[in-house]
């Protein structure tokens, strides 16, 4: 049996060390702030009653610190703790990290890069291995600066790159979606001539407004080759200028490639078969992606059969 003189000297441990922990949580900035917020509503006793509760909630670093991969290092699980008052009680409110957060947002977005048509080679496309040459130097250069200000939130305008076939239009396209995908930024990439098959598929099996939304309303746009596609008034007025329109309103950063420069694209979207010269349509068209990119020309040789 336990003398009474441990038990009594037990006790006066726990008591004091209860009370370095009530005057630690009482006089930490976090817990201040709470009680500021609540005034009369926080207790001495309802501190002592939920000690280790408050101790937690006041030890949690109060900075996220990536590590890389959506980790946090300051909250390991993923998760930021917050306290409230419920019934007289501290409880504990856990939401997810900003940099975990973000990192699943990420990951969701990040599928749909993979879904319209774009060769691996264009998606793996970086600038640390893209071939460099005076006639890329420039435009490489306003490629990652327009990445930058992108994801600093500086600028919604992208770029419009327009030249010959088989010169790496394409391929700078997926140096800017990987280069984004660094900061966190998502893109949808677009392969233009195969987006229409794919929406059109979806009027069997009622997919094609999913499509179409998820297009529009993509955090980073990149469509590539655009007047590749045989013009249709459809493909031209409700799916590239509806999609264009809203991307322009919303301020929405938007990438293209073409083989045309934007001044040729009005012969090339004036005509169709059904409705026939349609110019004010094509121009509408035109001004938008004006609105969206930065017009720039990149020359040089035929790398596909260099």
């Amino acid at each position: 049996m336990e003398p009474i003189s441990s038990f009594v000297k037990n006790n006066e441990r726990i008591r004091e060390n209860n009370e370095r922990i009530y005057n630690e949580i009482i006089s930490h900035p976090k817990m201040k702030a709470f009680m500021e917020a609540h005034e009369g509503e926080v207790t001495r006793s309802m501190i002592q009653n939920d000690l280790m509760i408050l101790k937690h909630y006041i030890n949690q670093p109060a900075e996220c610190e990536s590590a890389g991969e959506g980790k946090c290092l300051s909250h390991p699980d993923g998760f930021i703790i917050n306290i409230e008052i419920r019934q007289g009680r501290f409880n504990m409110i856990y939401s997810k990290c900003p940099i975990k957060a973000k990192h699943e947002e990420f990951l969701k977005r990040e599928s749909l890069i993979q879904s319209f048509h774009i060769p691996r080679d264009v998606r793996e496309a970086t600038f640390d291995t893209i071939f460099l040459n005076e006639d890329r130097r420039d435009i490489l250069k306003n490629a990652i600066q327009k990445a930058g200000k992108i994801a600093r939130g500086e600028d919604f305008r992208g770029l419009y790159i327009y030249g010959e076939f088989g010169i790496g239009k394409s391929y700078i396209l997926g140096c800017i979606a990987n280069e984004l995908k660094e900061k966190s930024i998502s893109s949808m990439m677009i392969y233009v001539p195969e987006i229409f098959r794919d929406l059109k598929s979806g009027f069997n099996d009622g997919t094609t407004n999913e499509r179409y939304d998820a297009i529009r309303n993509a955090e980073v746009l990149i469509l590539d080759d655009l007047g590749a596609e045989d013009v249709t008034a459809w493909s031209r007025d409700e799916v590239i200028t509806s999609i264009l329109n809203y991307r322009m309103v919303e301020q929405l950063p938007t990438f293209i490639s073409s083989n045309f420069a934007i001044n040729e694209l009005k012969g090339r979207y004036s005509y169709t078969k059904t409705n026939g010269k349609e110019e004010t349509k094509a121009l509408r068209m035109i001004e938008r992606i004006r609105a969206l990119c930065e017009e720039v020309q990149l020359t040089g040789d035929n790398l596909r059969n260099s």
